[in-house]
């Protein structure tokens, strides 16, 4: 579509392929594939003329390609709602509903896609491109626009085109398409989409071409390339060579066009491999789009000019699927299959200079069902005795042994606990978490765990490493190491006390040492605790008061108690303190 053109009437054929497209249930060629077979219609207007000649140099679009959406929108709805209540008396929420997906402008180029509504949840991933082939392949009045989807996991390019005119500049024209095809570059890479999309590797890649402009030493992979279908389309510009004015429109009229094929620029380019590659196009049977005068219906519109500008089929829809020959059938292998319906201009339209062009493809998308791909996996597990029993090996948690279920540490301590596989085949797995923390009671008893979840391990213990992997019949060494803090800890017995505060009681760690194998999902668990003896508590100072001379710093010592029972017991002890 041509976004600089003035304004006209919407022709209502060309919104009725819209509105008349069908659409098949999806036929199911084995439980976990799902072959979708889809009649997708693509309404192409290029309309050349530029009324506001500036925008032929802008790379940003206009507001004539906003009002083209929004009369693109405002018309299938429209049509859709009168076809719900003529034809069904349905209301208009409950027939399905054309919606736009995404869209890009590049000066007069703009290209859009509009999906079902009961489409729109299998499309996902829509992204948008541009690329300018005019002067110093910087302007965009020559170019590109594409549009890149995904459509059930599979991925679909649709680029439309505007290359360079004049009859003799066919090497021009092959160059702005292969400038196309290796640059065009969308913003999110194409390695994000699912790995189901992989079929794109099985579809046909495209030859490069001899005459290419600025390559690189090193080439990368044309994005485009990666696609399971691409749609080219546009004003490709091809012309007829060896043809004069006067038997074009013969023919024309007699509407003899093997004869004027065999004279094509583009089928002849791509017959030698000079552009296009490996994509197709459907047996043209319309009339050459190009050139008309405007508002003159039917084939005596063709340019009667000064020029006399011989006609030609300048528009043209061309595409590639997943096929590597037109037989193969529509598998994961080939994942998509398309094929033309309807190819056709609509030559009652006289706003343009060209006339439109219309395809109607009906493609095949190969899907995975996963709740039947899961469900049947499981049947084959269950079933076969011999990958059961394969699976419950891999499975299989190998066996190990600890060295110590009770570690025994005071400040600066460090002890080590061995964890031993026995497995003399498979690889043992293990992981260290702290399951909870307690202090210790006067009894020595441990009081109620409390839970560390994410906290991980306390600040008072380092285990290193906490994680590993034990080859087989090896030890795995593990530094259970207490470190001194003077500080309380975070949590005691679940309530923060005052940070200025020690903690001075004993503490225990339950450590839970986690077993598994390399595609094992259960674990086995060895429980260890882990007791920290502070050597900073208190003890009764049992030498005398004269036996210390310097007194330390901060330490407080307790006085010898006595029991006093009577005032005379306390004026007798308070004596004896002065005597000499």
């Amino acid at each position: 579509m041509d976004a600089n053109e003035d304004i006209p009437s919407p022709s209502p054929r060309i919104f009725d392929r819209y509105a008349s497209s069908s659409d098949d249930d999806s036929q199911p060629s084995y439980p976990s594939l799902h072959s979708t077979n889809r009649r997708l219609d693509y309404m192409i207007q290029f309309l050349d003329r530029n009324l506001l000649p500036q925008h032929s140099s802008r790379r940003d679009g206009s507001a004539v390609g906003q009002w083209w959406l929004d009369l693109i929108d405002e018309t299938l709805r429209d049509m859709m709602e009168r076809k719900s209540q003529v034809m069904m008396g349905k209301k208009l929420h409950e027939r399905k509903m054309y919606e736009r997906v995404g869209s890009r402008q590049l000066a007069g180029m703009l290209v859009a896609v509009w999906v079902e509504g009961n489409l729109k949840p299998h499309i996902g991933d829509i992204d948008a491109a541009a690329v300018p082939c005019g002067f110093g392949r910087a302007i965009g009045n020559k170019g590109a626009v594409g549009l890149r989807l995904r459509v059930y996991d599979r991925i679909f390019c649709f680029v439309n085109c505007h290359f360079a005119a004049h009859l003799e500049a066919v090497g021009r024209r092959n160059a702005d398409f292969d400038h196309v095809y290796r640059t065009m570059t969308f913003s999110r890479p194409s390695n994000v989409f699912n790995a189901a999309a992989a079929g794109a590797s099985s579809a046909v890649q495209m030859l490069r071409g001899a005459n290419v402009m600025g390559a690189h030493s090193v080439e990368v992979m044309p994005e485009l390339s990666e696609a399971d279908m691409v749609v080219f389309l546009g004003d490709f510009n091809y012309r007829l060579d060896g043809v004069s004015y006067d038997e074009a429109r013969d023919f024309i009229s007699q509407r003899s066009f093997d004869w004027l094929r065999e004279r094509d620029q583009l089928q002849a380019e791509m017959e030698a491999g000079n552009v296009f590659q490996g994509m197709r196009e459907a047996v043209i049977t319309f009339s050459p789009t190009y050139k008309f005068e405007k508002h003159i219906a039917g084939l005596s519109g063709y340019d009667s000019g000064e020029k006399k500008r011989i006609p030609a089929w300048c528009d043209r829809i061309l595409y590639r699927d997943s096929r590597r020959t037109l037989g193969s059938e529509c598998s994961l292998y080939c994942p998509v299959v398309s094929s033309v319906s309807q190819y056709e201009s609509c030559m009652d339209v006289t706003d343009s200079d060209h006339k439109p062009v219309i395809c109607i493809f009906s493609v095949e998308i190969a899907r995975i069902d996963e709740s039947v791909r899961r469900q049947e996996f499981g049947d084959v597990m269950r079933s076969n005795e011999e990958i059961r029993c394969k699976i419950e090996e891999l499975c299989k948690i190998p066996e190990t042994i600890v060295s110590t279920n009770n570690i025994i540490l005071q400040n600066q301590d460090t002890s080590i606990l061995r964890i031993t596989n026995k497995c003399v085949e498979s690889n043992a797995l293990f992981e260290i978490v702290c399951q909870g923390e307690s202090t210790i009671k006067d009894d020595g008893q441990a009081s109620d765990h409390h839970p560390r979840g994410s906290l991980g391990f306390p600040l008072w213990l380092q285990v290193t490493p906490a994680a590993g992997i034990i080859k087989p019949d090896r030890v795995a060494e593990v530094s259970v190491h207490i470190e001194a803090f003077h500080t309380q800890e975070e949590f005691v017995d679940g309530s923060p006390p005052n940070w200025w505060c020690e903690d001075n009681r004993d503490k225990e760690a339950i450590l839970v040492v986690k077993v598994h194998g390399r595609y094992a999902m259960e674990t086995r668990n060895h429980h260890i605790r882990v007791r920290h003896c502070s050597s900073a508590k208190m003890k009764k100072n049992d030498s005398k008061p004269n036996d210390s001379p310097q007194i330390q710093g901060n330490l407080l010592h307790r006085a010898d108690y006595q029991r006093l029972s009577v005032s005379y017991d306390v004026v007798d002890h308070l004596r004896n303190l002065h005597s000499p």
